[in-house]
């Protein structure tokens, strides 16, 4: 339970930068992007919090393809959301 409640900390505290940068972009970063990992954080934190997670072998890393894929290598948001992702994936 443990590692539940670490990913559920970590994909909340990703949750809560992604907002932040909606709100006031500090980053030229797309908005659709960000709120795809918006309602994606979301997701993970409903699941997480009625214990209704999908076996790991069907849980993928969209969000990771997202930052690696589009963002730039520097911004400060893309690790946070990647390891929240991780963190979701493998609890």
């Amino acid at each position: 339970m443990e590692r539940r409640a670490r990913a559920r900390d970590l994909v909340a505290a990703a949750l809560h930068a992604v907002e932040a940068e909606l709100s006031c972009p500090c980053h030229a970063l797309c908005p659709v992007q960000l709120g795809t990992c918006r309602d994606t954080l979301r997701r993970y934190l409903v699941e997480l919090d009625r214990d209704a997670l999908p076996p790991r072998r069907d849980r993928g890393e969209p969000l990771g393809r997202i930052v690696l894929d589009s963002w730039p290598f520097d911004v400060p948001l893309g690790p946070v959301v990647l390891q929240a992702e991780r963190a979701w994936r493998t609890c």
